[in-house]
């Protein structure tokens, strides 16, 4: 009885692995040499892994392959060490030094990835240099591109961490870190830390410092926004300084300092400094306003204008000092040539005007 129950599991156990893929059966054996044409002539099938080296002509790809891996077209599900192609090098996750005369595309890297055209990457955790389209889903380290530095996800909620620059553009979805644009550097989200664009800068919310050399554009910004012709928030700006040689403009100016070569425009709330060499204007002022021509609030002023030619506003508590100054009610000092008070009694004062 038990020497047939032992015959009758051993013929089970045959059979069942009898019945077994060929791939299960050899998905741990290695080979330290693999040597290859193309995905049909080679010494050991894809279902074998190489530790040590492999040369290939064309497609010729093995589960893993950890060494050196020297061909025209390297594929791998997992690499590591160095792999060298002259046209180009795909696999799914890889470590260490990447080389492609033409393109690589790899979901995880972890090292260094290099291509003379192009690049693309899932997660970036290193460096990427490419010759002319770096791409890649989320960057920590450094991506550079030769034209265009382009990181992005279909969510949206992906970070570059770290040093992207690109001649032509550079852009992210989130940024953590240094971005450079020879033309355009953008992030659609949020840009913490270092944003330069030669000519376009653009984010939506930048918390650190912005810098265009025609124009910084951003929803919000907290920090520094510097623009050579125009630097805009279209919210809020908060922080430090806004600044712009023509035209630096904001939805409200948040205890920040706001200077232009020509107009420093608020269209809501001023609570800080606006300072135009032409002009400043500003729905309401908490602050001070100084500039070279005239200063205009449509609101009320709480706290100074100081203006070379005129100063208006519909109510002014604090000082106006110009030329000429103008506010339909005055709860304190106009210093100019003349200075009128719609709501007073008498309307016009010349020089001196003290209301309380």
């Amino acid at each position: 009885m038990k020497t047939t129950l032992v015959l009758l599991l051993t013929l089970a156990a045959g059979q069942l692995f009898a019945a077994m893929p060929l791939e299960k059966s050899i998905t741990h054996v290695s080979t330290p040499l693999q040597l290859g044409v193309d995905e049909s002539h080679y010494l050991y099938p894809k279902e074998y892994g190489v530790h040590g080296l492999r040369l290939n002509c064309y497609f010729v790809e093995n589960r893993y392959m950890h060494g050196l891996d020297l061909g025209f077209w390297n594929v791998s599900e997992d690499a590591s060490g160095i792999q060298a192609a002259i046209y180009r090098n795909e696999t799914y996750d890889f470590a260490g030094i990447q080389l492609s005369l033409w393109n690589a595309e790899t979901k995880n890297v972890g090292g260094i990835q290099v291509a003379t055209v192009t690049t693309d990457a899932e997660d970036l955790a290193g460096v990427q240099l490419t010759g002319l389209l770096g791409k890649a889903r989320e960057v920590s380290g450094i991506q550079l591109g030769g034209l265009s530095a382009v990181a992005a996800t279909e969510t949206d909620k992906g970070w570059t961490k770290g040093v992207q620059a690109g001649l032509y553009e550079a852009r992210s979805e989130n940024l953590a870190g240094i971005q450079l644009g020879g033309v355009f550097s953008g992030s659609s989200w949020y840009a913490d830390g270092i944003q330069i664009g030669l000519l376009f800068t653009e984010s939506r919310y930048t918390r650190g410092i912005q810098l265009g050399g025609l124009t910084a554009r951003s929803k919000e910004t907290t920090g520094i926004q510097l623009g050579g012709l125009m630097a805009k928030s279209e919210i809020k700006a908060t922080g430090v300084l806004q600044g712009a040689i023509i035209l630096a403009e904001t939805g409200d100016l948040d205890g920040c300092f706001q200077l232009a070569g020509v107009a420093a425009n608020v269209i809501g709330s001023a609570d800080g400094v606006q300072a135009g060499i032409i002009s400043t204007m500003a729905g309401s002022l908490d602050g001070l306003e100084i500039a070279g021509i005239w200063n205009f609030v449509f609101e009320n002023v709480h706290g100074a204008q100081i203006g070379l030619l005129y100063n208006h506003a519909r109510y002014v508590r604090g000082l106006q000092l110009g030329l000429i100054n103008h506010c339909e009610r005055l709860d304190g000092v106009q210093i100019g040539l003349i200075n009128t008070v719609k709501e007073a009694r008498f309307s016009t004062c010349p020089l001196l005007r003290v209301d309380f």
